[in-house]
């Protein structure tokens, strides 16, 4: 099962696999060197996801309040999960037995010529509203971000952003054109750097774009 038809699937079923994947990753947590702020963080959309989920079932609390925060619970599971499948997938210490088990796309496709990595930088465009921040990629020949362009021939890009005013930095990885930061309104008037790097299906990354700098507003 790819990680398209995984998301694709009814909530019950969704789940329950994303479940049964954090389960498997915990059972071989040590035997599979599982990193545990990945671990942590996606148990943490989990749960969220789970609780939201049970809530909405129940006639006795369901509510339109429920059912807006299942579809936003579901939504970050969805995103976080193929950020968490992504970094099993480059972990080498999960056998391929593994990664079939749970039903995740194999590393290797057979008959095919490997990608090679990115040559080039994205091109990036960021867009605010309110308290987030929309980071857009497209590639040199397509323009603009928003034209339609499709990944091939990469596997997705990486963002890294970080406060200016803080050492910490967010490095994750995107399967789509597009990203948005959210923010909370205590950051306004702070300052965000950002820089985002193409990556092709085995993960290896091409050059970073030049470091941009957004005024939260």
């Amino acid at each position: 099962m790819n990680k398209h038809s995984l998301s694709e699937l009814p909530d019950k079923e969704f789940l329950d696999h994303a479940n049964s994947i954090y389960d498997n990753c915990s059972q071989h947590s040590m035997t599979w060197n599982m990193d545990s702020s990945q671990m942590e963080e996606f148990n943490t959309f989990l749960t969220i996801a789970n609780n939201a989920y049970k809530a909405n079932s129940d006639p006795s609390s369901r509510n339109s309040i429920t059912s807006m925060e299942k579809k936003r619970a579901f939504a970050d599971l969805k995103h976080r999960l193929s950020i968490f499948v992504n970094y099993i997938e480059s972990n080498l210490n999960v056998p391929d037995e593994a990664l079939a088990y749970m039903k995740l796309r194999p590393r290797v496709q057979t008959g095919r010529q490997p990608i090679p990595a990115p040559t080039e930088a994205p091109i990036v465009e960021v867009r605010q509203q309110h308290d987030e921040v929309t980071v857009y990629v497209t590639r040199k020949e397509y323009g603009q971000p928003t034209d339609g362009v499709q990944l091939k021939p990469y596997h997705g890009f990486k963002l890294r952003w970080k406060f200016e005013d803080e050492e910490d930095m967010h490095i994750e990885l995107f399967t789509r054109l597009h990203y948005t930061i959210y923010l909370e309104r205590k950051d306004e008037t702070r300052r965000i750097i950002l820089a985002v790097a193409w990556v092709n299906p085995r993960l290896q990354e091409g050059p970073w774009s030049e470091d941009m700098t957004v005024i939260i507003i």
